[in-house]
């Protein structure tokens, strides 16, 4: 995976250069906050990453590079939700900016005790529903579309 310290821009995705802020991108020789975070903010961040909105499709599976024997699981469940973990990236718009996390992050926040920095956490519990007209309208504020609609 490619690295991004915490709330840098994020290139990753190419054509949104300087809309983008990384969350969770992380890679073993780089060091990341740890704690605790509230039952309230991992139960929001599974819900949106149940079927998370992209506006780009990446191809593969990332496995985590912590998990040193069995690359960590491919799914993760809690209270009765399932999601995929390395496979797809969460898009968290707020009124100033979008988050963009890898859907490992998930499995960081439960397995590795990462924490995410507490913006990034007030936008998940502050985040629309997937796919409801209320989020489309902040991701699109930000100039955001799926390449599909953008071309």
């Amino acid at each position: 995976m490619v690295y991004y310290p915490d709330l840098s821009p994020c290139d990753y995705f190419g054509r949104w250069q300087g809309i983008l802020r990384a969350v969770g991108w992380h890679e073993p020789s780089h060091p990341f906050a740890t704690g605790s975070v509230s039952k309230n903010f991992f139960e929001a961040l599974v819900r949106l990453l149940s079927d998370p909105w992209q506006p780009a499709a990446v191809a593969g599976y990332q496995k985590c590079p912590y998990c040193r024997f069995t690359g960590g699981p491919a799914e993760l469940r809690f209270e009765g939700v399932t999601i995929r973990v390395g496979a797809s990236n969460l898009f968290v718009p707020t009124d100033k900016e979008v988050y963009v996390a890898p859907s490992l992050i998930a499995h960081y926040v439960d397995a590795h005790d990462y924490l995410p920095p507490s913006v990034f956490q007030e936008a998940v519990l502050d985040c629309p529903e997937m796919r409801s007209v209320a989020y489309l309208k902040k991701i699109k504020l930000h100039g955001i579309a799926s390449m599909r609609s953008a071309e």
